[in-house]
């Protein structure tokens, strides 16, 4: 055992049992590209979401706050972490953290994610015609059962609940219209 294995701590030993690797970061070439992929992804989804809020018409001269406000607020949100994990993406990382992040990829479940994805785009095509609370509703109790809840009344019942209270909130006290859809609320 030579004198700079006795120095390494216990972690740096674990860090990359391989090579016996310090701790140092992994040169850029060893690095893996899913983060920085995933970050630039974000990035551009934030600059997406600002574009698109800015061509939200401006809404009437009194209002304080218009349409736009909440858009800009998530874009601006969006772009600001993505910012963030763009600098740490391409820095560098930690090794054992890099190891420990292929790890949980390996562990992954990806069925449930491309079904919650999918619902997402169902949900985005149903919105308008099927209306806010009922695509909403739906959505809810559809989304409880992807994530492994079996009382699927139940998680209708709160999905009815929960939409109907935001149905309210938006569209009848702020003046915020949703989609009514199919079947309209007569009160």
């Amino acid at each position: 055992m030579s004198a700079r294995d006795e120095t390494m701590s216990p972690r740096d030993a674990t860090a990359n049992p391989a090579n016996g690797a310090a701790g140092a970061a992994a040169p850029p070439d060893e690095r893996p590209w899913s983060p920085r992929i995933a970050a630039l992804l974000f990035l551009a989804a934030g600059v997406a979401v600002l574009g698109w809020a800015f061509a939200i018409p401006e809404g009437a001269i009194d209002q304080d706050v218009g349409p736009r406000a909440f858009p800009l607020l998530v874009g601006v949100g969006l772009c600001v972490a993505a910012s963030v994990a763009v600098v740490q993406a391409f820095r560098g990382s930690d090794p054992a953290l890099t190891e420990q992040a292929r790890e949980e990829a390996r562990l992954t479940e990806w069925r449930p994610v491309a079904a919650l994805l999918a619902l997402l785009v169902g949900y985005l095509f149903a919105l308008a015609p099927c209306g806010y609370w009922q695509s909403t509703a739906v959505l809810f109790a559809l989304v409880a059962r992807v994530l492994g809840s079996r009382r699927i009344l139940r998680d209708a019942l709160i999905g009815l609940v929960l939409a109907l209270a935001v149905y309210f909130l938006f569209d009848r006290l702020l003046g915020i219209h949703l989609p009514p859809g199919i079947v309209r609320l007569a009160f």
